[in-house]
């Protein structure tokens, strides 16, 4: 069709298996949803030892890139928080978790839209894949595990998803993650024992309570719905275009 697209391919001579069932599950759990925060899967297939996924190719740059160019304004920070929870919205609706949501699976594209990228370690809702979170977790991604995939508990559900986003949120609004250590042990404790530090004053008041509400180590006691995340966030960005067309006048 002449369009162009991102290529995913997997080698199976020297690929490992669980990297083959990483990148099935990927298809599987992709394919289930169709959103326009999340990158559509064009195609599957497999070329002798080669696996493959074509997707959409999404022009911008990461949440990773963004952020290392400098501070972002709480406008901008809410405009992607939104789209990744409305992201998790159709992905839990489709009884599909995440598990791996961070600022380098979130593309900001040219037009200010967001796709979330990367389901390679998704699973169903209520369910698990029998593998140890940490043994195909990066030292990248460990800052954003919630409690409950550090403790290695058997179900990991939507909520794992919400903690990750509300870490993601604490990052950008305070340019560097609420949980860090000199090793990866110190970071995993962090994550399970300590509680995070306040988020600088300059942040809008509105927001601090979302964050909090986000990261709750208590499962219980955390946002419960992305839902209701994005009801909450929705509803402050209301609010902050409101008080700048008030301004404006």
């Amino acid at each position: 069709m002449r369009r162009k697209v991102a290529l995913k391919v997997l080698r199976t001579r020297s690929a490992e298996d669980s990297q083959l069932r990483h990148f099935q599950r990927e298809i599987r759990c992709a394919s289930m949803i169709n959103h326009p925060n999340i990158v559509t899967v064009f195609d599957v297939g497999q070329d002798d030892d080669v696996h493959f996924i074509a997707t959409e190719y999404v022009e911008g740059e990461t949440l990773r890139q963004r952020m290392q160019r400098g501070p972002m304004p709480a406008t901008e920070v809410l405009d992607v928080t939104i789209g990744v929870a409305q992201a998790l919205v159709a992905a839990h609706e489709a009884w599909v978790v995440h598990r791996d949501v961070k600022p380098e699976n979130i593309m900001l594209r040219r037009d200010r839209g967001v796709k979330v990228l990367d389901f390679g370690v998704a699973t169903l809702a209520g369910g698990g894949d029998g593998t140890d979170p940490l043994r195909r977790t990066q030292i990248g991604t460990i800052y954003y595990l919630s409690p409950e995939q550090v403790r290695g508990e058997p179900i990991i559900d939507t909520r794992s998803d919400i903690y990750s986003l509300g870490i993601v949120l604490y990052e950008m609004l305070a340019q560097q993650p609420p949980f860090d250590g000199e090793n990866f042990i110190d970071i995993l404790a962090a994550i399970v024992e300590k509680e995070p530090p306040p988020l600088p004053p300059t942040v809008p008041l509105g927001l601090h309570g979302i964050v909090e509400r986000a990261i709750r180590k208590n499962i219980y006691q955390r946002t419960q719905t992305a839902h209701a995340l994005l009801d909450e966030l929705t509803d402050l960005r209301l609010e902050f275009a409101l008080r700048e067309r008030t301004l404006g006048c």
